[in-house]
């Protein structure tokens, strides 16, 4: 029943000529040390919608995920770091969830080889809901070191 229900809140967004896009990314870098440094992901979320976090059970809602280009200058330390936010038990999906309103911001630190600049690149791939749809998301970016 979970998949079916969760198939319909899927396929219903096709039904609607409109591009609705809940969720503004802006990435920004912070130099943690001469070979670190902190890439913020942050997710501006549109009233009357949330985020859902990278950390979801299976058979619930699609988790935030980020994925780099893998490079030789640089390598990712651990996963993404993110905020608290709010956890509920949603009816749809039949279990409790993690997600955000308004605003999240995740971290993610990577470690240098080199004292060039860098152009990190990958994707964010997520969904976000409303009380009557969900959209699933993804977008590129692209950030440099200076």
């Amino acid at each position: 029943m979970k998949i079916i229900t969760s198939l319909i809140i899927f396929f219903s967004i096709f039904s609607f000529s409109q591009i609705i896009t809940p969720v503004k990314w802006d990435t920004s870098i912070e130099k943690k040390s001469k070979n670190e440094y902190d890439i913020v992901f942050t997710a501006e979320v549109d009233d009357g919608w949330h985020l859902y976090s990278q950390h979801l059970s299976e058979g619930g809602p699609l988790p935030t995920v980020f994925k780099f280009i893998p490079s030789t200058n640089y390598k990712c330390e651990g996963k993404p770091s993110e905020e608290k936010g709010k956890e509920v038990y949603e009816e749809v999906f039949e279990m409790n969830v993690k997600y955000f309103e308004n605003k999240a911001v995740f971290k993610q630190r990577i470690k240098t080889n080199t004292n060039k600049p860098l152009k990190i690149e990958g994707e964010i791939s997520y969904m976000s809901c409303n009380t009557e749809k969900c959209i699933p998301g993804y977008t590129n970016f692209e950030i440099s070191t200076k």
